[in-house]
Order: structure tokens, then C-alpha cells, then sequence
């Protein structure tokens, strides 16, 4: 695939329109689908916390209310009398017991039994019969505690509590039970939660203790214990419905509300299936408009590419010729363009490496003249003979070592090893005039790394020398650095005879005279085209004279450095 794309710009205009006008609208579709069912969850999380809330208060109430009956009942001094005798004036306990349990019985029925589980007295209109295990069961639990104990009831019975009623020395004499059938359940949990929703209601071991789907009690209570046992979260059957849970902290109980989803499985697998039939219809229209796109683009661009194919072979001569007037047509006359100014510019290139050529050469016979070289050797040669000093090593190794640098193959160097140079030349001058001149340099620290051409300050001092200060006896040459204007700028000054105007005039010429008509001057018109050449027309060599008073000659450069001193 990756091949295929890379392989031509037409698979990439293609894929690229298929991609940008697909994705957004699939993006969209799943996105608008996934923010729709977030907020649905959101929306029903809120309004089941709301109910679970509402119920688990009205049953937080009835569970006190239950304890507040309890506390009454097992603490009455009649209760524990007839527990204790087995006779009394039922009219009387009847009236305790009625009126402690006014307001509950709607919700529940109460009994009081004796110690053997026996029903004696009760809230329900039947007369009292049965009796109840207290070797296990609910009155098992409430001999052991001094709370009220609650417990999943059994038959017609959806909740019973117990506690027991209990002598001044601890010994159980009864039991006081309240029984909670499904039908005081629904009374109590009417009008709040919604019809959509279910109420469920576990003991402490989980055991269901209420439905408000009584057909589905059993199945729902063991599958959520199963997936309580496991560690799993509660769900539904087929992931329907999601549960919310709030643990009662009085009684053991969990109160769990089933809320059934807005988007259920069906639901969204009817969704994802629609949502899959448009994105396949949306795909087939963009790749047949992706198609006559990338056909209608990629012609132009063809010819282009088999057009710089040729040029890549070395035929210039190729043109494009179209009659297009949009960007593609644009760039067709570009290429034109660009395929006449880069043979014109090979052309130049190949040209001006010739004059640069020619220029380097005429450099370095400028700096080789036959007439230092002969002034030189000669002195070198009257010294040995006549005086036999010890300057003939000196200016030998001089000489050695400038025509060195002049056939070294390095173009660019800094100014550091330039003013070398130019001091085993001023030495070797020095010796030749019989010290008739002075020269100072004064080149500060920050500009000695900065890259020049070589061997450029060494015509500007040869020129001070033989055509300023030759035949003075307090010649003074100075040669001094600074920057303006972000370039570096290299002065060679001398107080000689100056510059006749005519010729300053043609030394300041930037035109490209043929070095035949620069007269004595060839070192300075070759540095000057060595500078332009190497860095472009505004740098260059530039002189200033006054006839009589000295002259001037200024090199302007770029400052460069190299890499590493730029770090």
C-alpha cells in the first residue's frame, strides 16, 4: 500500500480526496452516535441516583421506625410480664401493641411471641397460629443480638425483623417480629421511582427480600449473586439494563434499582448496522468523484513529469505547451521559465568558474612577481656574502613560507593566518628596505577567527609598500579591522604619495575591465574580483587617496565563522 501511494502523485490525489471528504463524515456519524449515548447515560445515572436516593430514605425511615416500635415494645414492663406468666389482660397488651404500631401497620404486621417461637399476640386481623425455630432462623439471630435483626422472609412474607425481649438479668423471655409482606413494599416504595426502572431488595447474604417483578426474583437475585461472588460488574441480561446499588448500613440490606438502557444492544446493533450501510453508499461516491478528481489533475502534471525527465537527460529545449489558465497552467510556464534561465545560468556558472579560475591564477602570479622574488634572493645573497649574518635562515624560511600558503589548496582562511603571512612578508620587506618604514596592526581578537579568501591583505600591503612608502624614510603603513553595518571591513593605510585621480577612479570602477588595462595595479584588481566572486557585488575593494597624503585601500567582507566557533 505504502508502495502504491509513493509510486505516483495521482494515487495520492486520489486517496487524498477518498480520506478528506470520508473521514470527517464518518468521524461525525460515530461521533454525534457516541456524544447521543454518553449523554442518554448521563442522563438516566442522575435520575436513578435520584430515585435509589428517594427510596433508600423511605426505607432508612422504616427501618427506624421499626427499631423506635421495637425498643418500645421490648422495653414495657407489661410485655415482659405476660412473656413471663404467660397470662394477662390481652385487652391491655392489644392496646399497647396497637397503639405503639399505629402508624406502621400499614407497612407491616407485628407479633409478639414467647420464647418458644410461639405467636401470642399480633397486628393481623387473623387469630395468631404457628410458631417459630429459634434454634435457627430470625429468632436464632435475634437471641444473639441486642438489635434489631432483619432477615429475607419466606412464603407470602418478603422481610421479616426480630428482636428479643430480654429480662433485667439478660435471659430471653419473647420476641417482637415485624413481617413485611411485597404488597407493604409497594405501598411503601410507591410514587418513588419510575415505571421504567425495578426495585430490588437483598438481605445481608444476599438472599432477595423484594421484586417489584416478582416473576423475575429468583432468576435476577442469582444471577447478580453470582456476579457479586465473582467480582464482576452488575449487568443485566444481555447487558440491558445497568443496577445501581446503596448498601444499607442499619440492616445489612442492599437496596439495587435496574434501569433499563435507552440504547440497548438491539438498538445499537440496528444503529452500527445503518451507520455501516451509509458509510459503504458515502465510500462509493467519494471514490468515483475521488476518481474523476485525481483524472482531471493528474494529466497536466504527467506531462510535467515526463517533461523534467527529459531535462534530467540534458535536453533543455523541452516546453510545455498548455491551455490551461489555472495553477497547473501556472506552473507549466514556470517550468518554461525555469528550463531557459537554468540553461543560461549553466551557461554563466561555467563562464564565471572560468574567469575565477583565470583569476586565482593571476593571483598567484601577482603574488609570485618575478621582481620581489629576484629583490629578495638578491638581498639574501649580498648579506650572505658581504656580512655574514645570520638573516639569510630568517628570510628563507619567510620566503618558504609564504610561497607555501600561495600553492596550498585551502581558498578560505582566517584572518589569524592571513596576518601571518603578512608578518613573514613585512619581515622579509623590513630587511629589503633597511627598516625605511614601520607597520602596525591593530586587529582586535573578536574578527581573527573570521574567515577570508587568502592571501588578500598581501597585495594591499605590497601596494603600500612599493607604491607608497618606497622612498620615504618614515613610511608608516597601519592595517586595521572593524564592523558596520554587520560586514567586516580590512584597511591597508599608508602615508606615501597617494593615488593619481585617474587611476583611483578606475580602481573604484566595479566594472569587469580586462586586467591588461589596470596597469601597475593587477594585485588590487585581482583581489577585488577574487571578493566578488567568492561572495556576490556588494563586497569588494575600495580606495581612498589624497595625492601626496597617503592612501587607503578597504576590503569589504561577510563575517563568517566556522561551524564549531559558531556553536
Amino acid at each position: 500500500m505504502k508502495k502504491w501511494i509513493r509510486r505516483s502523485f495521482r494515487n495520492r490525489i486520489f486517496l487524498t480526496v477518498l480520506l478528506v471528504t470520508l473521514l470527517p463524515l464518518l468521524f461525525c456519524n460515530v461521533l454525534m452516535m457516541q456524544m447521543q449515548v454518553v449523554r442518554s447515560e448521563i442522563s438516566l445515572a442522575q435520575e436513578a441516583r435520584a430515585q435509589l436516593t428517594a427510596l433508600d430514605g423511605a426505607l432508612d425511615e422504616l427501618c427506624l421506625s421499626f427499631e423506635e416500635m421495637a425498643d418500645e415494645l421490648c422495653e414495657s414492663t407489661a410485655v415482659r410480664s405476660v412473656l413471663r406468666q404467660k397470662s394477662a389482660d390481652s385487652r391491655v397488651l392489644y392496646q399497647l401493641l396497637f397503639r405503639v404500631t399505629d402508624e406502621l401497620r400499614e407497612y407491616a404486621r407485628f407479633d409478639i411471641c414467647d420464647r418458644e417461637g410461639l405467636c401470642l399476640y399480633t397486628t393481623d386481623a387473623t387469630v395468631p397460629t404457628g410458631t417459630l425455630y429459634t434454634d435457627w432462623g430470625i429468632l436464632c439471630a435475634a437471641s444473639g443480638s441486642v438489635d434489631l435483626v432483619f432477615r429475607s422472609g419466606e412464603g407470602d412474607v418478603a422481610l421479616t425483623a426480630a428482636r428479643a425481649v430480654r429480662s433485667h438479668d439478660s435471659a430471653v423471655l419473647g420476641y417482637v417480629v415485624v413481617s413485611m409482606s411485597p404488597e407493604n413494599f409497594d405501598y411503601l416504595f410507591q410514587d418513588l421511582y419510575s415505571t421504567t426502572s425495578d426495585i430490588i431488595l437483598m438481605d445481608p447474604f444476599w438472599r432477595p427480600v423484594y421484586h417489584s417483578q416478582p416473576a423475575q426474583t429468583e432468576n435476577a437475585a442469582e444471577s447478580l449473586r453470582q456476579q457479586l461472588l465473582a467480582g464482576e460488574p452488575l449487568t443485566g441480561a444481555g447487558g440491558d439494563y445497568y443496577y445501581y446499588t446503596s448498601p444499607h448500613q442499619e440492616t445489612g440490606m442492599s437496596l439495587i434499582l435496574q434501569q433499563p438502557m435507552t440504547f440497548t444492544s438491539t438498538v445499537m446493533h440496528t444503529i452500527y448496522a445503518v451507520s455501516l450501510l451509509m458509510g459503504l453508499l458515502c465510500l462509493l461516491l467519494c471514490l468515483w468523484c475521488a476518481w474523476l478528481l485525481s483524472r482531471h489533475l493528474f494529466r497536466p502534471i504527467r506531462q510535467l513529469d515526463e517533461a523534467m525527465g527529459e531535462v534530467r537527460k540534458g535536453n533543455f529545449d523541452v516546453h510545455l505547451d498548455t491551455g490551461r489558465e489555472d495553477e497547473l497552467g501556472r506552473l507549466a510556464d514556470s517550468f518554461n521559465h525555469m528550463a531557459d534561465e537554468y540553461q543560461a545560468n549553466l551557461s554563466r556558472s561555467v563562464a564565471r568558474q572560468r574567469e575565477l579560475n583565470e583569476t586565482q591564477l593571476r593571483m598567484m602570479q601577482a603574488q609570485l612577481n618575478p621582481h620581489f622574488l629576484y629583490n629578495t634572493l638578491d638581498t639574501m645573497k649580498w648579506l650572505g656574502v658581504t656580512n655574514h649574518v645570520p638573516q639569510i635562515a630568517e628570510l628563507a624560511s619567510d620566503l618558504a613560507i609564504i610561497l607555501r600558503a600561495g600553492i596550498s589548496g585551502d581558498e578560505i582562511i582566517t584572518v589569524e593566518q592571513e596576518l601571518e603571512l603578512i608578518d613573514r612578508y613585512l619581515a622579509i620587506q623590513s630587511i629589503r628596505f633597511e627598516d625605511r618604514f614601520t607597520c602596525e596592526i591593530d586587529i582586535p581578537e573578536e574578527f581573527q577567527s573570521c574567515l577570508i579568501p587568502k592571501m588578500v591583505l598581501q597585495p594591499l600591503v605590497e601596494n603600500a609598500i612599493i607604491h607608497g612608502v618606497a622612498d620615504k624614510n618614515d613610511g608608516y603603513i597601519k592595517l586595521w579591522a572593524e564592523e558596520k553595518e554587520g560586514d567586516l571591513f580590512l584597511s591597508v593605510s599608508d602615508n606615501g604619495c597617494g593615488i593619481p585621480p585617474e587611476q583611483l577612479a578606475d580602481l573604484n570602477q566595479r566594472s569587469k575591465k580586462k586586467p591588461a588595462d589596470q596597469g601597475s595595479h593587477l594585485g588590487l584588481f585581482n583581489v577585488n574580483s577574487i571578493i566578488r566572486l567568492h561572495f556576490g557585488e556588494p563586497y569588494g575593494l575600495s580606495v581612498r587617496s589624497q595625492p601626496g597624503e597617503g592612501c587607503c585601500a578597504t576590503l569589504r567582507l561577510p563575517i563568517q565563522r566556522r561551524r564549531d566557533e559558531n556553536a
